[in-house]
């Protein structure tokens, strides 16, 4: 018996190495296939198309709660319009403001349209503009901070409030009293007092004091509460 010829080792070697590449590509290929037919559903998946052609059921009720909110802040800042109206046609537009803010808007009142000085009970003559405000709040999808804002005057020795703390606070729970009486939902209230540690001019004179003592009816839009709670 012959024995085998030296090249055919070397052909059979090669061959093997060939065949095992051959192997390796293969599955390199199959990996390859997989990844693209997963990359390829969640693309699907992404437009809203899932296997066998069935597409996701987007939900039609929080289609409607968007749709409705936007609906409502736009009613609303139709509402902020006819309030400065308002507030022009009875000559108080030196004494309120609305303003837009990062988080909604603000209407701010000085002092003396809702309080005589030093108290916390609301005049009368108040209960227009704030009735007027209090229909706004009462179908708004906004949350609605009061804040209560003194100078930095110290109270009088013999006054009802003993600081400026008491009486700011005092201020702001009062209009949110009023508020609830008028029907608005408590949930969306809150009152707060700042005392005379946020004023928006230096407290050097009477007139930037005047300015500093005010209240502050914040309406927080649902925009930025649904950014602050996720």
């Amino acid at each position: 018996m012959k024995p085998e010829a030296p090249w055919k080792t070397t052909f059979l070697d090669a061959m093997m190495l060939l065949l095992t590449f051959f192997v390796l590509l293969m599955s390199m290929v199959t990996f390859e296939k997989i990844k693209l037919e997963q990359a390829a559903g969640s693309l699907k998946e992404s437009f809203g198309v899932l296997k066998q052609g069935a597409k996701t059921e987007i939900e039609k009720e929080s289609i409607f709660k968007e749709t409705q909110i936007v609906e409502e802040v736009q009613s609303t800042r139709k509402l902020m319009s006819g309030l400065v109206n308002y507030i022009e046609s009875v000559n108080l537009d030196n004494f309120i403001s609305v303003i837009e803010t990062d988080t909604g808007v603000s209407i701010r009142m000085m002092d003396t349209v809702l309080y005589g000085l030093g108290d916390a009970t609301l005049k009368e003559s108040a209960y227009a503009v704030l009735d007027k405000i209090s229909a706004i709040a009462k179908d708004a999808p906004y949350n609605i901070v009061v804040e209560g804002h003194t100078d930095d005057l110290p109270m009088r020795p013999n006054a009802r409030f003993q600081s400026n703390w008491e009486l700011s606070t005092a201020r702001a729970a009062n209009v949110v009293k009023y508020f609830i009486e008028k029907g608005v939902n408590p949930k969306k209230l809150a009152a707060s007092g700042f005392a005379e540690f946020h004023p928006l001019v230096p407290n050097i004179n009477k007139e930037n004091r005047a300015k500093n003592r005010r209240v502050e009816i914040n309406f927080i839009s649902p925009e930025f509460m649904r950014k602050n709670t996720k």
